[in-house]
């Protein structure tokens, strides 16, 4: 597993991560390549281009593959969010009350991802949004099935 890491200082003695994903690969293409067209006309304006680009691959190639990873165990689902300073979200799967699938336009036609909202039972946030995941109807489901186990 990618982040094995992360799930290790979380997990109890008896659990085990069944599913995990991060933000979707085509999103993460599509803005290097939306930054690049970007920073191309800026390329010869005293290295702006160059240092915009630059960013924006730090942006999209790395961090947020690693700020952005989720994991569903035998037992909840887990969202890990930062890099440098991290915030962990457990959510065990009684307190679930709700999951909503968005699917704005530009993330279902160009990206193929979407969003998941997961709304719980008695906590200060409503809801917790798993933003640009791949296939959000299919992790649904994933979600359902470990959920009613």
């Amino acid at each position: 597993m990618k982040y094995q890491k992360i799930w290790d200082k979380t997990l109890s003695g008896d659990e085990k991560v069944e599913y995990e994903f991060s933000i979707g690969k085509r999103y993460i293409k599509l803005g290097i390549i939306m930054w690049a067209i970007i920073s191309l006309p800026f390329m010869f304006a005293g290295g702006i281009g160059i240092i915009t680009f630059l960013i924006a691959l730090f942006y999209f190639g790395f961090y947020l593959r690693e700020a952005n990873a989720f994991a569903f165990t035998n037992k909840r689902v887990l969202i890990h969010r930062g890099w440098l300073s991290t915030n962990t979200i457990s959510i065990d799967y009684s307190k679930i009350t709700d999951i909503h699938i968005r699917e704005p336009f530009f993330d279902k036609v160009i990206a193929h991802t979407g969003s998941i909202a997961v709304n719980t039972a008695g906590t200060n946030t409503l809801e917790v949004v798993l933003q640009h995941v791949e296939a959000p109807y299919e992790i649904k489901k994933k979600l359902d099935s470990l959920k009613d186990r």
